[in-house]
């Protein structure tokens, strides 16, 4: 989970701010570049159904916001690892009664606008 709010957060604030360092000092840099963030991103998912294994972890909360929010927003590319990694995030069931939840908040709150227009 340090690697989410360390190396993924630092390279994708970088990049918002159009930073990059030359090559010869990214090793000063706790991410180096966000190539080396996003490789070592998809090199951790891609022989395993979760970040840390075959079971979903808190760490899979984190690290799936940190990717799906990153991707959905073009803050990270997208990596053949993630898509099927989101995907498992996505369509487990916790998550999807969640956005139930959300999506009937969100309808009432438009219905209780749309009466007091």
């Amino acid at each position: 989970m340090f690697f989410a709010a360390g190396p993924i957060e630092a390279a994708a604030n970088a990049k918002a701010m159009g930073w990059e360092a030359p090559v010869d000092k990214q090793g000063m840099l706790g991410f180096g570049s966000m190539a080396h963030v996003l490789d070592a991103l998809e090199h951790a998912l891609k022989d395993t159904q979760y970040i840390a294994g075959d079971r979903f972890t808190a760490a899979d909360v984190y690290f799936g916001s940190h990717i799906m929010w990153g991707v959905q927003f073009g803050t990270l590319e997208k990596r053949a690892a993630f898509d099927p990694y989101m995907a498992r995030l996505a369509n487990r069931p916790a998550a999807v009664r969640a956005r139930e939840i959300d999506d009937a908040i969100i309808a009432e709150q438009q219905k209780q606008q749309q009466q007091q227009a």
